[in-house]
């Protein structure tokens, strides 16, 4: 039974490490704290699975919370225009629902799923100068701890996979209850200044909305440095909707806080970095998950590359059979990986720049065109399509001609 450990206890890392159990692997998963205490503890992220995520999930049986999660079944675009009405809108159903389960949640019952299957699980922080010490227990470790820990000068920056080199937005990210039922599942709004999300959510509270605020740094939505308690962060997002996205102006006066541990305040720099890590003793280590790939959440890509991450991972790994994790097989096994998340951190990086002419192009015949809205919309499940369409400009427009003939 060959032996593989895991520093980090998240999304890529839990997937990975209960999908490698229910093979015959022994695994150890080393995370910073018990279940309890994740369920517990403040927000960790807002996110927002689509289908091919969620269907790995479902492979594995650990889908623990279908019948309680609200699903996501429409995205909702609208774009800030001169006066109180958006300049463009538009909504589109998705071909399969996405799901919102608080990350929370889901930790903490698959910690619980891991241990029932046999899993080894240390509740301890590992150090970078611990590493050495842990590898010789395992013929492969893997690092999936996370973006911006301590790890990261052991994977060092992809200059020419990253176009940033500071963050791109200042993120806040609010639970709420109240009377949201209207709105559709995932709503986003398009300003100048950045941009802004509504969610329904499985949280630890039960469902819930998230409200998240994605800032152009410097600019009016930068303002949440000095928002201390949920109460400001409650008020200071209505002033946001007032000025940025009247058209949602009430949107959240009937609407509370869940609890005081119901805020996030953050700035992500998406970076790429280069997987392979090397110990003082020369023994190699792969990262993983945000560990290996950040992307700033705009997007909605960073779970949805997770569970990406633990399958093609899982397949590396399979196919090795008994033959060494050495360095070739982790650029194999992150190559696997890339394959489908350059997509994603195109799209996402693309995201982050003022909209050029022939996306707006493409936003404003989604109005009048179901397919066009369609399309866009499943960029946020699989980005695949992105670089041969939105990223191409000259494929772009010709697209919109030949589907605009097509109405005619």
């Amino acid at each position: 039974m060959r032996r593989i450990g895991i520093v980090g206890a998240g999304q890529a890392g839990l997937v990975l490490a209960i999908g490698l159990r229910q093979r015959g692997y022994d695994v150890t998963v080393f995370a910073e704290r018990p279940a309890g205490e994740v369920r517990a503890g403040r927000l960790i992220s807002n996110q927002c699975l689509f289908a091919p995520a969620l269907q790995r999930e479902r492979e594995l049986g650990i889908n623990f919370w279908d019948a309680e999660a609200p699903p996501v079944r429409e995205v909702a675009f609208a774009a800030a225009g001169d006066g109180s009405e958006p300049s463009m809108a538009w909504r589109v159903g998705l071909d399969r629902p996405a799901q919102s389960v608080d990350q929370r949640v889901k930790v903490s019952d698959w910690l619980a799923e891991f241990e029932r299957l046999g899993g080894d699980l240390r509740i301890r922080r590992v150090a970078p100068a611990e590493l050495d010490e842990c590898a010789r227990e395992f013929e492969l470790l893997i690092v999936a701890a996370g973006r911006g820990s301590q790890f990261d000068a052991l994977f060092p920056r992809d200059d020419e996979r990253s176009p940033y080199r500071e963050p791109q937005r200042a993120i806040g990210i609010l639970y709420v209850t109240g009377t949201l039922d209207a709105v559709p599942g995932l709503t986003f709004g398009m300003a100048p200044v950045g941009e802004c999300f509504l969610l329904p959510v499985l949280s630890v509270h039960g469902p819930v909305h998230g409200i998240g605020f994605f800032g152009v740094p410097g600019g009016p939505m930068d303002v949440w440095d000095e928002v201390a308690d949920v109460e400001q962060h409650h008020e200071t997002a209505r002033k946001l909707l007032r000025a940025h996205y009247p058209w949602q102006a009430t949107l959240l006066d009937d609407a509370q806080p869940v609890a005081p541990t119901e805020l996030l305040h953050g700035r992500i720099t998406p970076v790429v970095r280069h997987p392979v890590g090397t110990l003082p003793s020369g023994t190699k280590v792969l990262a993983m998950g945000d560990a290996a790939v950040t992307n700033d959440p705009v997007g909605g890509q960073g779970a949805n590359m997770a569970a990406r991450a633990a399958r093609a991972y899982q397949e590396a790994i399979v196919d090795r059979a008994d033959r060494p994790f050495d360095e070739e097989f982790m650029h194999d096994a992150f190559a696997r990986y890339w394959h489908h998340a350059r997509h994603a951190t195109r799209f996402n990086n693309d995201l982050l720049a003022p909209p050029p002419e022939h996306v707006l192009a493409t936003l404003d015949t989604a109005q009048r065109v179901p397919a066009v809205a369609h399309r866009f919309a499943h960029l946020f499940e699989n980005p695949a399509d992105y670089e041969d369409w939105l990223g191409n400009p000259e494929a772009a427009m010709r697209y919109l001609r030949e589907v605009t003939a097509e109405r005619a």
